[in-house]
């Protein structure tokens, strides 16, 4: 029987772990939380530390595995590529997982390549700051989820916000980038032996600054024909220049009001409530494509939407009181994964997306 490693066992590789059953594969996952949800699906449990690479190594060559895959995880697609890497199996490189993890790998290749992005500066817990181009934004070089992300003003705010966002750097390191004023969208694509394909664009929806925090997202995103293709090449430049061999990848953009595209970030692998939402509106398993690509498998695909399919974050009380609200009136277009305990949360304000209360889908029939 094939066997095959699934780098986490949380709700978000769920949906990964079920597919690969579905596909007859001898299902294995390796998580450091023993009572995982993904523990009590798969065929196989491994109570290991993803982040320890070597240690994955040793147990792949030991179980002779055919595909190591992850899901919206940046330590579980590090290892997965490396492991990958190692064994000759359809993985992107380790360095290239590396570079799509790192912001300032990143914005290293972005620049390189002459891709359009934010004007920035690099800097440590040692460096003098000497930006001066107002408002910016400050963020951490090796976070993800809105952590550490702050908007600033002036020079003044700046001094207190990298202190801030210094604390969650493990590499004491952060990014001071002008702030470019526009609309966000992000672009969830397959790649099998180097051919791409968009699967869909998500239009992403932000907190009015100071507090940029994504408050929830829709896809299909609603953009003109040119725009789309304007979209697409530049994706696909992108990817190429980021040696974007196999699996998913999720590139967030903005698009200011003279339409220009900036890449704000790409990471080499499936983004966050991905999988549920282009499943919901398109019919369409990212998990199956993403096995696919891992077994070297052509894919080609068309999306057509059915379902316009919007995930909300409760992120504070109003969102809250949305939530029920909604629920209580239209409770047919409400999907929870996962129910939300309103009788448990306190008046609170998440910072960021990792500290949120929950989400849920909105399901529409599209026009």
């Amino acid at each position: 029987m094939r066997k095959i490693f699934i780098l986490g066992g949380s709700s978000l590789q769920l949906d990964l772990i079920l597919e690969a059953k579905k596909m007859f594969f001898y299902t294995i996952v390796l998580d450091m939380d023993k009572n995982c949800i993904g523990s009590k699906w798969c065929d196989e449990f491994l109570h290991i530390d993803i982040s320890n690479k070597e240690l994955v190594f040793e147990k792949a060559k030991d179980y002779n595995i055919e595909a190591i895959l992850t899901s919206a995880t940046e330590v579980g697609n590090t290892t997965a590529c490396f492991v990958g890497e190692k064994l000759g199996l359809n993985t992107n490189s380790y360095q290239t997982a590396l570079n799509t993890t790192n912001k300032i790998l990143m914005k290293e290749i972005l620049i390189k390549n002459n891709l359009p992005t934010a004007m920035h500066q690099i800097l440590n817990n040692n460096t003098l700051t000497t930006w001066d181009k107002f408002p910016c934004i400050v963020k951490p070089s090796d976070s993800s989820g809105g952590r550490g992300v702050y908007y600033c003003k002036n020079n003044d705010e700046l001094e207190i916000n990298k202190k801030i966002s210094l604390t969650f750097s493990k590499s004491d390191s952060l990014i001071i980038e002008e702030y470019i004023k526009g609309e966000q969208f992000s672009i969830e694509t397959i790649t099998v032996n180097n051919h791409h394909s968009i699967i869909a664009i998500t239009k992403e929806y932000i907190n009015d600054i100071p507090n940029i925090v994504e408050t929830h997202q829709t896809i299909p995103a609603t953009i003109n024909e040119l725009l789309k293709q304007e979209i697409q090449n530049l994706i696909f430049s992108t990817l190429d220049k980021f040696n974007i061999s196999f699996g998913a990848s999720h590139i967030e953009i903005r698009v200011d009001e003279n339409k220009n595209i900036y890449i704000v970030e790409l990471a080499s692998r499936i983004g966050g409530w991905r999988t549920e939402m282009i499943n919901l509106a398109f019919g369409i398993s990212y998990s199956q494509l993403l096995i696919l690509s891992a077994l070297k498998i052509n894919i080609h695909i068309q999306p057509i939407a059915n379902n316009i399919v919007t995930v909300k974050l409760i992120l504070n009380n109003k969102d809250l009181e949305e939530y029920k609200k909604l629920k209580s009136i239209n409770p047919e277009k409400v999907y929870e994964p996962k129910s939300i305990q309103v009788n448990k949360i306190d008046k609170f304000q998440a910072n960021n997306l990792l500290e949120s209360k929950g989400y849920y889908f909105i399901l529409e029939a599209s026009v």
